[in-house]
Order: structure tokens, then sequence, then C-alpha cells
């Protein structure tokens, strides 16, 4: 056996710790060097919606300040999960980021084999934007307000259809505990897509969307689709007259903050270029641009604050999901 003081057991150190050195010495000048080839994004939803619109307007802001082309590929699929899972599972040199989306920080306590923990798996890299949330109803509605919705849900219980995401995802989750506290009653119709919830609207196989307002904004807009409230903090841009459901004297503020991230243990030197370049991207006018098309806010915060935000988040997520019943 060889004694632990041995001639052969120094050795063997000293060539460890002078490969780690070596290791550590070739980390930082990798990192010195990045971005060397395109940066890839993982966009969670569809070609055309508005995460997509958002971010292929990213990718040719951010490129200049990255001096690399940045590409977006969409990975719709598991509720918006799939991106991210993907992005937990990538090498963690920073040419790897997703969006999150609010269902990031929901997903794991629903199904805790999806592939991620929002604690452990992940490296932030900055917020950005927000999704801010609506309540449509077609032209000829006689509802004319959000007040109007809850007092249809009180003396008419379960007739009012209302369409959004399938049944874990942030409007159904709230409305459970929302609906018991103010006691009234909707019946909630299950879609996939906002394009499929808007078609269905006008259609007139349910009665109110309460969806992100991006996908809805020309429908409002050309007159076919009329609004009843906004359900975020504070009121949309394009229709300032319109006021949010708590100024019509409801408690309910629906918003999904999102952001980059990308796989645990990318090099903090790497986190900062990446978020360096997306921030002055965030500046550009073409950024405000589809930002206000969208009716969508900025949602800045660096690294430090969008981990805090997640953590933050993944804790709230398993309480509404317990008040909903659902875990």
């Amino acid at each position: 056996m060889q004694r632990l003081d041995s001639p052969g057991r120094r050795r063997a150190l000293h060539a460890l710790g002078a490969g780690t050195a070596l290791g550590l010495a070739g980390r930082a000048a990798w990192a010195q060097d990045f971005p060397a080839r395109p940066v890839t994004l993982l966009c969670p939803f569809g070609a055309g919606g508005s995460v997509d619109q958002y971010m292929r307007v990213l990718s040719v802001t951010a490129a200049p300040y990255l001096g690399q082309a940045v590409i977006i590929e969409n990975k719709p699929g598991a509720g918006g999960n799939l991106s991210a899972s993907l992005a937990a599972r990538a090498r963690p040199d920073g040419y790897t980021l997703a969006m999150s989306t609010g269902s990031t920080f929901r997903a794991p306590w629903l199904e805790p084999k999806i592939g991620f923990s929002p604690l452990k798996d992940f490296t932030y890299v900055i917020g950005m934007t927000s999704l801010e949330f609506c309540a449509v109803v077609r032209a000829d509605s006689p509802l004319k307000s959000f007040a109007d919705f809850m007092q249809a849900g009180k003396t008419r219980p379960g007739e009012i259809q209302y369409a959004a995401g399938d049944p874990t995802t942030l409007v159904p989750v709230t409305m459970v505990p929302f609906q018991e506290k103010y006691g009234v009653r909707f019946q909630h119709i299950p879609f996939k897509s906002g394009a499929d919830m808007a078609t269905s609207l006008m259609g007139g196989y349910v009665d109110v969307v309460m969806d992100s307002v991006g996908t809805y904004v020309p429908y409002i807009q050309s007159g076919k689709l009329r609004l009843l409230g906004a359900l975020g903090a504070s009121r949309l841009p394009a229709w300032p007259k319109v006021p949010t459901a708590t100024e019509q004297g409801y408690d309910l503020v629906l918003s999904a903050p999102m952001g980059l991230l990308g796989p645990q243990g990318i090099a903090p030197d790497v986190v900062q270029k990446l978020h360096h370049a997306f921030h002055r991207a965030m500046g550009e006018p073409a950024i405000e641009r589809v930002l206000a098309t969208l009716n969508q806010p900025q949602w800045y915060r660096n690294p430090e604050e969008f981990a805090a935000y997640a953590r933050r988040t993944y804790d709230e997520s398993g309480d509404l999901l317990r008040r909903a019943r659902l875990i």
C-alpha cells in the first residue's frame, strides 16, 4: 500500500493541481473569447405568436452587441416548458439560452419528472418583458365591463364560458380561488393557443377570453373584439380609458414576466457578456416598437434580481396550486 506522503502520491497531487490550474486558465481564456459563434435562443411557443415576435426582433437588435448572429429556434411543447427543459440539459457554455415563461416556475410542482428544477438547473441571465393579460368579448356582447362579467358569474353561475389555456396555466389556476373569494362561478373552456381562442370567441362558441393581450390587439383595433378590462397592475397603453379589474373592484392581477436563462454553470464572465448585450438591445427603438404593438412593458432584471424573482415565484406558484387543489 502506498504511503500517504509517498513521492508517488506527491507527484500525482502536483499533476492534478497543475491540470486544474490549466483547466481554469483555459476556461478563463475561452470566456474572454466568447462568443465565437452564433448564440441560439429557444422560443417556448410556435412561430407568429407574441413571444416569437418579440424574440425575433430581439435577435436582430442583440446581434451587433454580441458580435455574432442570434438564432431563434421555436421549441413549443409541454405547455411552454420544452424549451426550458432543453436549456437545462444544454452545455453550460452560454451558446444556448431559452426564454422563460410563467409555467417555468409552476410546472415542476405539477410534474416532478419534467426535467428541470428552477432552483437548481438554471443560470438566470436577464429579465426582459412581461406578458400582460386582458379579458375580451365580441363587439356585440352584452357584457360591457369586467364588473358585468363578475355580476353574470354571480346571477348565472356556470353559464358564462371563458376561454383560457389548459387547467394548469396561470389564468385557470388563479381563477379557482378567485371565484371562491367572490362567490361567482364560470365555466372554463381550455385551449392550446390564443389563435384558437380568438376564433372560438368570434364564432360565438365561448363568451369571454382571458389571455395575454398580444394575440388580440388587431381584433380589438379592428372593432371585432372589445376589452372588458386589463388584468395587469396597470391599464394597457393602447387603451388607457379601459380600467383594470382591480379598478373595477376585484382583486385580480395577472402578468407573466419573461427572461433569458441557460443551464446551470455558465461562467460568470459569459453571463455578464450576455446580460450586457441583451440589456443594450432592450433600449433599441425596434424593441420599443414591438413592445408597444404587443402592449407589453419592459421588465428589466439583472442576473441576481432575476434569480431572486425565480425563487420567489417558484414558492408562490406552489401556494397558488395548492389553493387551486391541483397539488
